[in-house]
């Protein structure tokens, strides 16, 4: 790794190597990895996937067109692109996985995984800006955490980096293990486990099992941080032959939070205990249910050398604010941005955190949860009856999410609303925006409710 970023030459080796059908263009440095041929820059490699919707081998051109150093596609090339590399492969995923792993081989830094059911990409976040007070820190960008999208984020690490902090997801069994075999984590996060993939897995405890190959698949010298609060994570720390560090409220925990307040939406402060030390320290996400992503960040910083009181600095100055975003809505008031998942726990969380506002009317608009299997409807119900205690005005929007306004009638809510359509939800939202007003919006991903911020008066 001389030369610090992966080139187009160290490409077609490695693919040459596989047995790949290479063309190769001057050797120049990757800038970066996308599969979205919209967002290919100059200097990118492009990743030519098959999708659900859509089939990145159908914009391999476009992505030539605008920059792409190199690609990676099922099928020759149209033009003559001698300036590029371009290689041609039975399996995009396969191959660029292979190239990822080729990659993590030769670089000499620490990789950090986190997995988890709630709260990876805030996670993930917090711990490498954690991580950054002390070490040059690389992260996989957004929610890249698949078999799809880690190679894309391996791309960008660099010989200059000392610690890699990565997401790690999973859509069906054995996902997180072959990742692992993939970046080879030396501290491996575990937050929870829960319901969300029941729909893939099958069953809670399949879903725990793989949550925790992660970190069983860690070395001898490595460090596996687990959240000792979650009954299905806790446990582990038992059994692992690495060294552990749990963290939590409950007493047993190696790294305890305790005295626990909430600053509204400028925070959470805390009392940190860990190795006989306890220290005051402070976390910029907001709402109780973001504690774990924090202390896993110190636990994080801890495993890899930080003290506590360093560890815990750097958090309080961390940039990462995580996915609930405030902004300015119409008519004064203000809206909690929080559209990008919804999940029984984080659903929760989010409802709870409004239900502290005091400044005026408390505005719930919810999508649906996704991914739930059988157990949707109860989830859905178990919700209604948390938003009936935490919201005066609450709007759902979906056929799932009736139940929950069914239970928020059923618990007394006398202002709880259901609607098919979304725009149309949010069009009865807006009526009810006064100076003060707090909305929380918050949805499943492909739910899109990105789209109805405009009629709230925010924009993205």
């Amino acid at each position: 790794m001389s030369s610090g970023r992966m080139t187009t030459g160290f490409v077609a080796r490695v693919m040459r190597d596989h047995g790949y059908d290479v063309s190769a263009g001057p050797d120049v440095a990757v800038r970066g990895g996308t599969a979205d041929s919209r967002n290919v820059g100059e200097g990118d490699l492009f990743a030519a996937y098959p999708g659900e919707n859509t089939n990145g081998n159908l914009y391999v051109e476009e992505a030539l067109r605008a920059g792409a150093i190199s690609v990676v596609c099922n099928r020759p090339v149209q033009g003559d692109w001698p300036d590029r590399t371009v290689v041609v492969v039975p399996s995009t995923v396969k191959a660029m996985g292979e190239l990822a792993t080729a990659w993590r081989a030769q670089w000499r830094g620490t990789v950090a995984g986190i997995t988890g059911t709630v709260g990876k990409t805030t996670a993930k976040e917090l711990t490498a800006d954690t991580l950054s007070a002390r070490f040059r820190t690389h992260r996989s960008a957004g929610n890249f955490n698949s078999a799809e999208g880690l190679p894309l984020a391996l791309l960008t690490l660099t010989a200059e980096h000392e610690v890699s902090v990565l997401e790690m997801g999973m859509d069906r069994p054995g996902e997180i293990a072959e990742l692992c075999e993939m970046v080879q984590p030396a501290v491996g996060v575990v937050l929870n486990v829960g319901l969300t993939h029941v729909e893939k897995l099958g069953s809670i405890e399949a879903i725990r099992e793989e949550k925790l190959s992660l970190v069983r698949a860690l070395p001898l010298d490595g460090v596996a941080v687990l959240n000792g609060d979650d009954p299905r994570v806790g446990p582990e720390a038992e059994r692992l032959n690495c060294r552990t560090i749990t963290f939590g409220t409950g007493e047993g925990n190696t790294l305890r939070a305790s005295q626990l307040f909430e600053d509204g939406l400028d925070g959470t402060r805390m009392r940190l205990a860990y190795g006989g030390g306890s220290i005051e320290a402070r976390s910029p996400l907001a709402g109780l249910h973001t504690v774990p992503a924090a202390l896993a960040a110190v636990a994080c910083g801890i495993a890899l050398g930080m003290t506590l009181r360093e560890a815990a600095d750097a958090l309080g100055v961390a940039q990462t604010t995580g996915r609930m975003k405030a902004m300015k809505g119409k008519n004064g008031s203000t809206i909690l941005d929080d559209r990008y998942n919804s999940s029984p726990a984080s659903l929760a969380g989010a409802l709870r955190l409004l239900g502290t506002r005091q400044s005026g009317p408390r505005i719930a608009l919810l999508g649906r949860m996704a991914e739930l299997g059988e157990h949707e409807e109860a989830e859905h119900r178990a919700a209604g009856v948390i938003a009936a205690r935490c919201c005066d005005l609450l709007v759902a929007v979906g056929e799932p999410a009736r139940a929950l306004i069914e239970a928020a009638r059923g618990a007394g809510h006398r202002d709880a609303h259901w609607f098919a359509q979304k725009e149309e939800a949010a069009a009865f939202v807006a009526t009810r925006l006064t100076p003060g007003a707090t909305v929380l919006v918050k949805a499943s991903r492909s739910q899109a409710f990105e789209t109805l911020l405009p009629a709230l008066g925010a924009s993205l």
